[in-house]
């Protein structure tokens, strides 16, 4: 993977800015910024296909149920960490109540939930992007579920995988920093944002394309 090609994949459309500025602007709305979302799959797809050029803004209805399906999958993934916290919280409130008094025992259970929700969160992160990747390819919900088939697919290209998550992760730390400018930084930061995540889609694309099930 030539991380510097991927990195500038963008702007190898003709219409680059112009597709930017679409896509930063509808990631400000709510509930419309999922056809942005919609926008990140349909590009990953077109990774996957060896697509070298971004997608139109087009077929926007569909942009819109990809996005949505988008938060379904990063919801249920995240189900079962936020029912841990909540959980432990809620019963460590319970048993103070109960009590009239916080006991160290609910202070544990808060923390001992608190850690366990965590890590639970990191794992759904680490398989998130792989989930996407195979929603993006069958354009079926449930394939984003098919655990078997989503641990071997990152086995097979573990090393690359780990390597787009760091790439990834050092550019939002840039974008971060970008932020930061005085007066202009948070606008340059709104589509820097939305370039990240096309860098994201081509890159876990030709990362799901080197895979195997």
């Amino acid at each position: 993977m030539d991380i510097v090609e991927t990195v500038k994949f963008p702007g190898n459309d003709v219409e680059w800015i112009k597709k930017i500025l679409i896509g930063g602007l509808l990631m400000l709305i709510p509930i419309v910024n999922f056809i942005a979302l919609g926008y990140y799959i349909k590009t990953l797809r077109g990774s996957i296909d060896d697509e070298s050029a971004l997608p139109e803004w087009e077929d926007w209805g569909d942009l819109f149920i990809k996005g949505l399906v988008v938060v379904i999958v990063v919801f249920i993934y995240m189900l079962i960490p936020l029912a841990i916290l909540f959980f432990s919280i809620g019963s460590a409130a319970i048993s103070s109540i109960a009590s009239g008094d916080v006991a160290p025992a609910s202070i544990g259970a808060i923390i001992a939930g608190s850690l366990i929700s965590m890590v639970l969160v990191f794992i759904a992160c680490l398989l998130l992007p792989m989930a996407f990747s195979m929603y993006a390819k069958e354009d079926s919900i449930g394939a984003a579920f098919r655990l078997g088939e989503l641990l071997s697919r990152i086995r097979s290209i573990i090393g690359e995988y780990i390597i787009a998550l760091i790439v990834l992760l050092a550019l939002m730390v840039i974008v971060s920093f970008i932020s930061m400018v005085p007066f202009i930084g948070w606008v340059v930061m709104i589509f820097a944002n939305f370039y990240v995540g096309l860098v994201a889609a081509y890159m876990l694309g030709n990362v799901y394309a080197a895979s195997s099930a």
